[in-house]
């Protein structure tokens, strides 16, 4: 049936009055696009100084910690160097301890000796001992005074060897011990100074250490800041995609009351999920709601009653964010929230999508489910 002049005429006012109504909130309930991109722009600058400075961060980390890995490859010398000189003073003071009571000894041998000789003077001094005259008379035959001859002398010698060689022993004893401990107390000042040098190259790789520290704690300071201005980036491109959506909206309420064209499939009606087999149904998790997606949707969801097709959207409004993350752009159609993607639809032809007031904007078969409004794409 004709639309008469005073219908138009009244569709004409309701759809100026929507838009203006369109235009009136996206003008009052955000910033401008403008002012969000500049602002975007702003807080990307500051992301670059504070990722530049993590990144100088990251070099002074690492340059100390080759500084410090040199300090431990030093100790770790002097920490080897050290058991060696130790072991080596051990061995000595081992060689002087039994030196010492080697001497101890011979001191107490040279005592004795000391003694039975005085013993031996005193019994001599109270009974003479027979003169060589008294042997040769007392004794029987010629192999007995011999003999008695020979006792005397190896008496005599015996008492000499004795008292002579403890003498030289406990002087050479006397002087080993000496030499012993100088080298002791040699090896002793070179263990002290080893140590003394290992713990002030401990104390400087402390230092080192706190200076590393204290640039760890910067650069775990600007990550932090580093994540606070990309979740602020986030959120401001959030909003500017919201915008730039509703401003998509307001530009599509301007065709004629009808988007992409006349058609017994097109309508500007919101989407209302149904049960059935067939028409449109939304997959959990998806956003339908922004934008010119309730459009698409109830458009679909007519295109399919109409077919007998079960179509599934996958796929609706996505932040800028998760159209990357799912293989998309950061600004392509369905961050305005002006696709969808639909499987199901793929067999669909151009020339059907387009009485429905739809079209399939991209080539190829990976772009088959992909719908947008016809006239928007």
């Amino acid at each position: 049936m004709p639309i008469s002049a005073s219908s138009r005429a009244r569709r004409s006012g309701a759809l100026a009055t929507a838009i203006a109504v369109v235009a009136t909130t996206v003008a009052t309930a955000a910033p401008s696009t403008g002012d969000l991109q500049q602002r975007i722009q702003g807080t990307q600058q500051r992301e670059q100084g504070v990722q530049g400075a993590i990144q100088h961060e990251n070099a002074q980390i690492a340059r100390a910690q080759r500084h410090i890995d040199d300090i431990d490859a030093q100790l770790a010398g002097l920490q080897q160097q050290l058991a060696l000189e130790r072991a080596q003073l051990e061995q000595v003071q081992q060689q002087l301890r039994t030196e010492r009571g080697r001497l101890l000894r011979l001191q107490a041998t040279l005592g004795a000796d000391r003694v039975a000789l005085a013993r031996q003077l005193v019994a001599q001094y109270e009974a003479p001992p027979d003169d060589v005259m008294t042997v040769v008379l007392h004794a029987h035959g010629f192999s007995d005074l011999i003999e008695r001859m020979d006792d005397m002398s190896r008496l005599r010698k015996h008492n000499e060897v004795v008292t002579t060689d403890v003498a030289a022993a406990r002087t050479a004893v006397a002087v080993e011990t000496r030499r012993l401990a100088a080298i002791a107390l040699r090896r002793q000042r070179i263990v002290d100074g080893a140590i003394v040098q290992r713990d002030e190259i401990a104390q400087l790789r402390l230092r080192a250490v706190g200076e590393q520290m204290k640039i760890v704690r910067a650069r775990t300071r600007d990550r932090g800041q580093l994540g606070s201005l990309q979740q602020q980036e986030h959120g401001l491109q959030h909003t500017l995609s919201k915008i730039q959506a509703q401003e998509t909206a307001a530009g599509a309420l301007q065709t004629s009351g009808t988007i992409g064209g006349p058609g017994p499939g097109v309508t500007n009606a919101p989407f209302v999920s149904h049960g059935g087999s067939t028409g449109f149904f939304q997959a959990p998790g998806t956003n339908y709601s922004v934008g010119v997606e309730p459009i698409i949707a109830a458009r679909l969801d007519r295109l399919g009653k109409a077919l007998g097709l079960h179509l599934i959207g996958i796929s609706g409004y996505r932040s800028p964010q998760h159209s990357v993350e799912v293989g998309g752009f950061p600004n392509d159609p369905h961050t305005r929230g002006e696709a969808s993607d639909t499987p199901g639809v793929e067999g669909v032809s151009e020339a059907t999508l387009e009485q429905f007031g739809l079209t399939r904007p991209f080539g190829g078969a990976a772009e088959a489910d992909h719908i947008q409004l016809l006239g928007s794409a």
